[in-house]
């Protein structure tokens, strides 16, 4: 999967998952070597537990492997609950990108429109200010949005939109 696109706010929630699953170095350098066989000190030795989880994101993702790097830390810390949740929303977050961002420029009404459709109006002031500018806005936005407790994400919902706004507009 092509991830050289993922969104900052991913990348902050990424370093979280590892920072919980992994609290000290140690424990992080055992993963990168067992799991990745690379040794973490020749990616990231300087900074505290969040810079050094950081460059190590940051490296990963320059070579395309952010998933491989989730994977790994999954094989060594499988019941991590923030690690489960990462790899789940990096999938599905991801794939989405890489389908919708080549069409972003043509789709962006489109998309604000099923923005504004999947959204609670309680989360809205004044929404022509409110609708974000681009399609990692909007991605960004929705995840900001409290989510119910049901199995249904709002990125599906804003999915199911946009596909009906786009029925709609043929």
């Amino acid at each position: 999967m092509n991830t050289g696109h993922t969104p900052g706010y991913l990348i902050n929630k990424i370093n979280d998952a590892l920072c919980s699953a992994f609290p000290d170095k140690h424990k992080l350098e055992m993963m990168v070597l067992y799991e990745l066989n690379k040794n973490l000190n020749e990616i990231a030795s300087v900074g505290n537990l969040k810079v050094i989880v950081h460059n190590l994101i940051i490296h990963f993702q320059a070579s395309n492997e952010l998933e491989k790097l989730i994977d790994g830390a999954l094989k060594q810390n499988p019941n991590n609950v923030k690690l489960k949740a990462i790899n789940k929303k990096f999938e599905i977050t991801t794939s989405l990108i890489n389908i919708l961002i080549p069409l972003e420029r043509k789709l962006i009404k489109q998309m604000q429109k099923a923005y504004r459709a999947c959204c609670h109006y309680e989360f809205w002031d004044d929404w022509e200010d409110e609708l974000p500018d681009s399609f990692y806005d909007i991605l960004k936005k929705l995840d900001d949005i409290p989510q119910p407790t049901d199995e249904e994400k709002l990125i599906v919902k804003f999915v199911d939109h946009l596909l009906l706004t786009l029925l709609l507009d043929i």
